[in-house]
């Protein structure tokens, strides 16, 4: 709920602030941390900008490319892009879920194809802790790592304003990609052209009405069982499988059990595209249904087939792609 004047007021008094300005149209949607730190701070949020909403932020400076493949390893350069599209992995997972063709399968995915034939680049993240990244710390605070992702991809799009953008996300990387659009919102960098997400409850819904239970107090055999639920592949949970993967999948799932929602300055003005899985035993169309309130502009909802993790069936993952493919705004080589 947004704060009261009068809740800004006590904050404002026990933080002993009464030289700080009170905001209210940007600070009532704040959370209470966000506010006490900006009275502690004298009026500033350390690495945050507080310019009007929708005005363009001061120039960041270029990321070096190796930094960029060290968040998106699959990047391939592309002189004068026509588009992007940026991709977020659900929890236990990695980019290749985006960038990946699947066992046995001899064509690239429909994402990969399009970007190639018609001069898109395509962006999939990989969190540390996995893959290439296995040797480095993972994170268990999702705004850690959008603000991570904010200082790498915020500058690219930045100085190439031109070229429009799509932000995909699936699953716990549909909370990232809000947490990422909040950074954009707040710091006046241009924003996507559109939003997908998939197989996820909206950011502010209810702990009590998160279709999940909480991992941290789980016993091993209680959390094979709650990946169970998320669809996980059985292999997963072989005896020389287990071991590598339950530390990655506990970090990935506190991700979202820990999650403390706060509301971005405004709804997104761009168009939200929101797709729901067939035989997902958890994430329901209800659920996704939330993410309407979070657009100003246009929204849709769509069924997909398959469970939660569609990604990892080749012709559901395809026939998924090929129907945002089919939905890209103009720019997109479509």
């Amino acid at each position: 709920m947004p704060l009261t004047l009068e809740e800004l007021e006590d904050i404002q008094a026990d933080c002993l602030a009464d030289d700080v300005d009170i905001v209210f149209e940007k600070m009532s949607l704040w959370d209470e941390t966000t506010v006490r730190e900006y009275f502690e701070n004298g009026g500033q949020l350390p690495g945050v900008d507080t310019q009007p909403p929708g005005a363009a932020g001061p120039m960041l400076p270029p990321v070096p490319e190796a930094e960029l493949k060290r968040w998106f390893p699959k990047w391939k350069k592309v002189e004068a892009p026509k588009f992007r599209i940026v991709c977020f992995h659900n929890a236990g997972s990695s980019e290749s879920v985006w960038t990946g063709r699947g066992l046995r399968t001899t064509v690239d995915n429909p994402f990969v194809l399009h970007c190639r034939e018609r001069g898109g680049e395509l962006l999939a993240l990989e969190l540390p802790g996995r893959e290439g990244r296995r040797a480095e710390r993972r994170e268990t605070e999702l705004q850690r790592y959008a603000a991570a992702v904010f200082d790498v991809l915020a500058p690219l799009v930045q100085h190439s304003p031109e070229v429009p953008y799509l932000l995909a996300g699936h699953s716990m990387g549909t909370w990232l990609l809000f947490e990422l659009t909040k950074l954009m919102q707040t710091r006046g960098i241009p924003l996507p052209a559109q939003v997908v997400v998939s197989s996820f409850c909206a950011p502010d819904v209810a702990e009590a009405d998160r279709p999940w239970s909480r991992n941290g107090p789980m016993s091993d055999e209680a959390f094979k069982e709650e990946c169970r639920g998320w669809d996980v592949n059985a292999v997963v949970f072989a005896p020389s499988n287990w071991p590598a993967y339950s530390p990655m999948m506990r970090d990935d799932f506190t991700l979202f059990d820990s999650y403390v929602y706060s509301p971005a300055p405004a709804p997104l003005p761009v168009p939200v595209r929101a797709f729901y899985a067939a035989a997902d035993k958890r994430v329901k169309q209800q659920h996704v249904e939330q993410w309407r309130r979070f657009t100003s502009a246009s929204f849709s909802l769509e069924e997909v087939e398959g469970n939660h993790l569609f990604f990892y069936d080749v012709p559901h993952r395809a026939a998924y792609m090929n129907r945002v493919l089919a939905g890209l705004p103009a720019g997109f080589g479509t």
